[in-house]
């Protein structure tokens, strides 16, 4: 990203379709269709801590320095806060003197291949037929597979329920039962089913399917490390940032399914 608002530019390919032309005519040329300017908003993310003096210098079980291993902890935590916002952001926000900008994550891109929970699913369940269908929306769309399915914890039991055309073993010779649905072999290709903690809590009943990660893309505007601020008395204030956005190249090779209950 170079700017605040980080701009791209989409388009669309055309379906197939009947071109026959007669030998020797005259080539005419039609007018071309713009391609779409879009942005999202660039998000600042923070993690700062402070470390007393005495802290840092007493002996500690396990570590040699508190500030080192709350650097540590700090910077995963700071991961997964990015990783939540990349998924969860519904909307972009531009930001004011008292208000902090905030980007545009996937659940708020994916607008056009969208399944609502049907009347065949229950509060406490996945429908299969509801499963295909999206995945039917998004090879419509332009989507390829394999897919890339994410959901939280109960949606994935939910699929590991899907019966299809599936036959189920058990290993005579190891105490082993296979009770889960890893790969989906769809009529539209294969899906490769995940758990993911962040729509585990955040959105649970949200089911995300990527038709082609290639289409997601961090922008980072600043990427930094660690700073320590100024002392002000017998401790050490540390904090990093990091300024980023996600580039959605096209949403419509993707979709999501929303309304589903937990177990």
């Amino acid at each position: 990203a170079r700017q605040v608002f980080h701009e791209w530019q989409t388009d669309v390919i055309a379906s197939g379709a009947a071109n026959a032309h007669v030998e020797g005519e005259i080539v005419t040329g039609a007018t071309i269709t713009p391609t779409v300017r879009t942005g999202n908003y660039c998000q600042i993310l923070q993690k700062a801590f402070v470390v007393s003096e005495t802290n840092e210098a007493v002996e500690s079980a396990g570590r040699d320095s508190e500030i080192a291993y709350q650097k540590a902890k700090y910077l995963k935590e700071l991961t997964n806060d990015i990783e939540y916002a990349l998924i969860i952001n519904s909307a972009s926000v531009t930001g004011a003197s008292a208000t902090a900008r905030q980007l545009k994550g996937v659940l708020g891109w994916i607008v056009t291949n969208v399944t609502t929970c049907s009347t065949a699913a229950s509060a406490s369940g996945v429908s299969e037929t509801d499963f295909n269908t999206n995945l039917a929306l998004i090879w419509a769309q332009g989507g390829q597979d394999p897919y890339n399915t994410i959901c939280g914890s109960a949606q994935k039991r939910s699929i590991s329920r899907f019966t299809g055309n599936t036959t189920r073993f058990n290993e005579m010779d190891r105490p082993k039962v296979e009770a889960r649905v890893d790969i989906y072999l769809s009529d539209h290709g294969e899906v490769r089913v995940r758990k993911h903690r962040v729509l585990n809590g955040a959105a649970t009943g949200t089911i995300v399917t990527f038709g082609d990660m290639g289409l997601w893309k961090k922008a980072f505007l600043r990427q930094g490390g660690w700073k320590e601020l100024g002392v002000t008395g017998s401790a050490r204030r540390h904090f990093v940032e990091s300024e980023l956005t996600l580039e959605s190249l096209q949403e419509k090779g993707s979709g999501k399914m929303t309304g589903y209950g937990t177990l």
